[in-house]
């Protein structure tokens, strides 16, 4: 009986570790961190990326966090129909990532 209870939490703790994925058109999204690079774009909106929660940070790396949050950040980013993000900070707090950062659209020939 046991094993069929460990198992099965450790069934259910995989769904809890999964992190963002970065949807396909996101991967034309840029970041940077200077804001002369899109200081001539048009701003959009102030925008969140983050990854982790208290239940789950323990079994997800800091690279997968990491990444997780720049997906999300990335994927936020296109729903506004950005292509590029000027990232003001990443915080990195004990069991999650959170990078802040502004919208823009830029014409193709800046980016």
């Amino acid at each position: 009986m046991a094993i069929v209870t460990l198992s099965s939490i450790l069934s259910a703790s995989c769904s809890l570790i999964e992190t963002a994925e970065l949807h396909p058109d996101a991967r034309d999204v840029r970041m940077f961190d200077s804001y002369e690079q899109v200081e001539k774009c048009a701003f959009i909106k102030e925008i969140v990326g983050t990854e982790g929660h208290w239940y789950n940070y323990i079994f997800i790396t800091n690279k997968d966090l990491t990444l997780g949050a720049v997906n999300d950040l990335k994927n936020e980013a296109l729903s506004l129909n950005a292509n590029s993000v000027h990232v003001h900070t990443n915080m990195s707090f004990t069991t999650s990532v959170t990078i802040l950062g502004q919208a823009y659209r830029c014409e193709r020939a800046r980016i």
